[in-house]
């Protein structure tokens, strides 16, 4: 009931604003300053369950796409094709259109089909709102993908470092821990801040692409 509540009142502040109207930067920062201090006193006192952070991923999500009829599906059906990889369609567009990778590593080709070109257009802004969530760091690439976390944006800034390519590179798989003496050598100070801020779970769970502009903490 605390948590339907919760949702009530995201809900609610968002429909008071008219996404169309607002700039994609406009949107971020709506998000961040007040639908993200609706839930800090309740993750203080409680254990969020993992079904109510995915319905705030979903209105979060809605209200940053926005938009109406086939271009909102497209946006929603780049997400369901990253989330939801062992459905008939992600199976269907992963054999034909990127066999060798995940979809925004796919080309759009020759392909005469509308449905694939719109779902290929609408990748580029759906990239723009995720992020990575550090598990195991084996799904990660340390240099090129979204997975820190500042007001300097998503990527490591420090200059490439050979012989490390994936976030779990860097973790200390026996320990659960980062390597704290690698990560303070090789990386800026604004990185080491970054990836040393991020908790590791001690059990080993996967990569998980989420939502950039939420941060609900590590889950048990």
């Amino acid at each position: 009931m605390v948590f339907r509540e919760l949702l009530d009142r995201m809900w609610k502040k968002l429909r008071g604003w008219k996404e169309k109207l607002l700039s994609r930067a406009g949107k971020e920062v709506l998000i961040k300053a007040v639908i993200q201090a609706l839930p800090t006193y309740l993750m203080g006192v409680y254990e969020i369950p993992t079904a109510i952070i995915k319905e705030i991923h979903s209105v979060m999500a809605r209200f940053w796409w926005g938009g109406k009829g086939v271009e909102k599906k497209m946006h929603w059906q780049v997400w369901r094709l990253l989330h939801y990889k062992n459905s008939l369609l992600s199976r269907v567009m992963n054999a034909k259109y990127y066999p060798h990778g995940d979809i925004f590593q796919a080309r759009l080709g020759y392909s005469n089909s509308y449905s694939w070109s719109s779902i290929w257009s609408a990748k580029s802004l759906v990239k723009e709102g995720l992020i990575w969530k550090v598990g195991d760091g084996k799904s990660i690439n340390l240099w090129h993908d979204p997975w820190l976390s500042d007001e300097d944006g998503r990527f490591v800034l420090s200059n490439r470092v050979a012989g490390l390519k994936l976030v779990g590179d860097l973790i200390d798989n026996d320990r659960k821990e980062w390597k704290t003496d690698v990560i303070e050598n090789l990386f800026e100070e604004r990185d080491q801040k970054c990836i040393l801020a991020i908790p590791l779970s001690s059990r080993c769970l996967q990569d998980e692409l989420t939502w950039a502009t939420l941060k609900m903490g590590p889950i048990r």
